[in-house]
């Protein structure tokens, strides 16, 4: 899965440069608020709905003709729970910050077929991601970044939810596959689906369904970095964490 990443000097005109297939706007929005430590919106108290703490991520997605960037709430918030984090029927939450790919049938839980079937589909953008070793505990963070690129591409679904103030948000889930050898060699089970290249991008946003599909597989060994990183990364919001060399170098 992927359940934390980080922001670390993204700029959109370097994103549209690297991307150079896709059809920025004429005027390109502030860059992303650098952030070390990004976690799915929450609760602070989950007794008390007015504790929302909303989270977003960049993302960028197919609007009046370009290819527009924005901030999309994270994570994707269904029809079914309109402006609020999903519940089952017991009053527990549900997690949708990832929208895991399935082998058989419908390629995605019936959460998100709406948009898969909408064809609204998102890239979203990061500088990189944690994952988490489940082989030990407690569970030792590793920092996850690409070697050959400045930043992930990540496919990812949207829809558009309004929040009780009744304010209009884009909202997403990162799409997850079968992890690499890299990931497995770090003890973790799922990967976001990574977009390799420019082209895969602008296929991921404006392709067939049946060419976006295709795009979701595991990413090469050759090009993906771990290093491992503080356990304070763990709690959500938190900024004062001490990155290593490798990552505040990037």
């Amino acid at each position: 899965m992927c359940g934390k990443a980080a922001i670390s000097h993204l700029s959109w005109a370097d994103v549209f440069a690297y991307a150079s297939s896709l059809t920025p706007p004429s005027a390109l929005p502030a860059d992303p608020e650098p952030r070390s430590n990004i976690s799915p919106s929450r609760l602070r108290r989950k007794s008390e709905p007015d504790s929302m703490v909303w989270e977003t991520l960049p993302v960028i997605h197919h609007n009046n003709a370009t290819d527009a960037p924005t901030n999309a709430l994270w994570p994707f918030i269904p029809i079914y729970s309109e402006g609020r984090l999903p519940m089952n029927k017991q009053g527990r939450l549900i997690s949708t910050a990832n929208a895991r790919l399935r082998t058989e049938g419908r390629p995605f839980a019936p959460t998100f077929m709406g948009a898969w079937g909408a064809n609204s589909r998102v890239i979203v953008v990061v500088s990189w991601f944690y994952e988490f070793d489940s082989r030990v505990k407690p569970q030792i963070p590793y920092a996850v970044f690409p070697t050959d690129a400045p930043f992930w591409m990540m496919a990812g679904l949207a829809r558009t939810t309004t929040l009780p103030d009744g304010s209009s948000h884009l909202t997403c889930t990162i799409i997850t596959v079968d992890p690499n050898e890299v990931l497995t060699s770090v003890g973790h089970h799922r990967s976001p689906a990574l977009l390799r290249d420019p082209d895969e991008a602008e296929h991921w946003l404006h392709g067939s369904k049946s060419e976006a599909i295709e795009l979701l597989r595991p990413h090469t060994n050759e090009t993906m970095g771990v290093e491992p990183v503080p356990m304070n990364i763990k709690i959500p919001g938190n900024q004062e964490v001490e990155l290593p060399e490798v990552l505040k170098s990037r």
